[in-house]
């Protein structure tokens, strides 16, 4: 029975998923360069490399949200592991919880949503002394896991201390090391 129970504490592991964000943008931008060409109003070099500037963009803007959706984060009891798919330079990164030096809340706006605000995670490698930043979205109980498996503390005077409520009347960055 005991050996059943260790088996389930080891095996734990938490998976968070993403952002999803509003594509619609993204597609437009690329629409309308697409645009250009059936009209047939690309006669004009100019016109011709702002068609072509539009799609470039609205697809560069579509991967990076194809990013922020397929990206999950499994919090494991050694470590954060970050999975990307569709980031082919990183595929997965693995952050072990001695080796996560710092979290950054950054609240970008006044009476911040969570679309608002971003936590961006200060980790250093083991045997390195390069610090590698990763950002994610906000996400209360992921982060309450990373501070609390990391044994991380706010910082004095912080004026965020928890992550179930975003500071409403003032924008800022909220540290925990």
């Amino acid at each position: 029975m005991t050996e059943s129970l260790q088996a389930e504490a080891t095996t734990e592991r938490l998976i968070f998923k993403g952002r999803s964000k509003s594509m619609g943008a993204s597609i437009a931008v690329m629409v309308a360069g697409l645009l250009t060409f059936s009209m047939g109003i690309n006669q004009v070099f100019f016109v011709e490399a702002m068609a072509w500037t539009f799609i470039v963009w609205g697809g560069l803007l579509l991967y990076g949200h194809l990013i922020d959706y397929a990206t999950t984060y499994e919090v494991t009891e050694n470590a954060l592991i970050v999975r990307s798919p569709m980031r082919f330079w990183a595929l997965q990164q693995v952050m072990e919880w001695r080796n996560i030096k710092r979290i950054n809340v950054v609240v970008s706006r006044l009476e911040a949503q969570p679309e608002d605000t971003t936590v961006q995670i200060i980790y250093t490698p083991q045997g390195s002394t390069q610090m590698i930043r990763e950002d994610m979205p906000f996400n209360a109980a992921l982060a309450q896991e990373i501070v609390t498996r990391a044994g991380l503390k706010a910082s004095k005077g912080s004026g965020m201390t928890r992550f179930d409520s975003i500071p409403q009347d003032a924008k800022g960055l909220y540290t925990w090391q």
